[in-house]
């Protein structure tokens, strides 16, 4: 039921507000007058049916994809295909403009190659290695994939022979559960902890190496957030990556890059590429000064998270398939 509350100068006026406001079946069921002078019902009406949709999931979706193809320039070739997609995804002027001069320079007709060579003498590549020196520290906003991350890198890692451990800081409902079941999966160490002091109290025992750490989900806005970030990386001696998701609105993408580098972050995991059709916020944590690790493009922990290419970050930007096939 819609219940609603009318007013007016006169009954026959409030009624027929309430007959246009809620149709001719509306039930009375209370008048009187109104505490500040007039008349006062309240009526109530049965919520209108739910209508039949004008077209099913996949005729919806197929009309979507096609006017995205059209939008996006994909018939299009060279610079054309290039400045189409960018603007297609809300690239920020600023980077959309330097990628654009670069792709200029050195056309080569290929609007792919082109882009991806434009792209890798703006940005850095840097995947995380099997067994990177020093701890890892995964942190990001809450669901931005960390967890999900955390296991990826440590699945690869085994895949070339190296055992990681893997630990939890993140006191987050279920998150301890998730990458616990993670590890076990891989038949892994794992550890939770809370807090730098515990942190720190574990990896001063003996344990395998490298160590993978998911931080608690934080709001890169907030100081207090970034200030405990920074003191966990700093009890562990880890090299803070940063995890950003691919549907963030572009400018928000870049800022929350450029404090996480702030505290200390090199490197960025852009994840949930499946996810996202716009995707401007690829290009934030180049912007931001940060390294591209790794995109991923599934939610399956088996695949999906590739080593970052200036080719899959073009692929992403210029194709449906986000260009992150999982790989060497």
């Amino acid at each position: 039921m819609r219940m609603r509350t009318f007013t007016g100068d006169s009954l026959s006026a409030v009624m027929a507000d309430v007959r246009r406001t809620l149709g001719p079946d509306a039930v009375i069921i209370t008048s009187g007058d109104a505490p500040g002078g007039g008349v006062e019902v309240r009526a109530a009406a049965e919520r209108g049916a739910i209508s039949a949709p004008a077209e099913d999931s996949a005729t919806a979706l197929a009309r979507r994809d096609a006017a995205r193809t059209r939008a996006r320039g994909d018939s299009s070739a060279g610079l054309t295909r290039i400045a189409r997609a960018l603007d297609w995804h809300q690239v920020p002027g600023q980077a959309g403009k330097h990628l654009l001069d670069a792709a200029m320079a050195m056309e080569d007709g290929e609007a792919t190659a082109t882009l991806a060579r434009a792209l890798d003498q703006r940005y850095g590549v840097h995947p995380v290695e099997p067994d990177p020196g020093r701890a890892i520290l995964l942190a990001g906003a809450p669901g931005s994939g960390k967890s999900s991350c955390a296991a990826r890198l440590a699945a690869r890692a085994c895949a070339q022979g190296v055992r990681p451990r893997l630990i939890s800081a993140d006191a987050k409902a279920g998150a301890r559960e998730q990458l616990a079941a993670y590890a076990a999966a891989l038949e892994l160490e794992y550890e939770a902890v809370d807090g730098p002091r515990e942190l720190s109290a574990v990896l001063a025992r003996p344990g395998p190496d490298p160590v993978i750490i998911d931080a608690p989900g934080v709001n890169a806005f907030e100081l207090d957030d970034l200030d405990d970030l920074a003191d966990l990386a700093y009890a562990a001696d880890a090299e803070l990556i940063a995890v950003i998701e691919a549907g963030l609105a572009p400018g928000d993408a870049e800022d929350a890059c450029a404090l996480f580098a702030a505290i200390g972050a090199g490197r960025a995991i852009v994840t949930k590429l499946d996810a996202a059709r716009r995707r401007g916020a690829l290009l934030a944590p180049g912007e931001a000064g940060l390294a591209y690790a790794h995109i991923s493009a599934s939610p399956f922990i088996g695949s999906g998270l590739a080593p970052a290419t200036a080719l899959r970050l073009a692929r992403a930007l210029l194709e449906d398939d986000a260009g992150a096939e999982d790989g060497s």
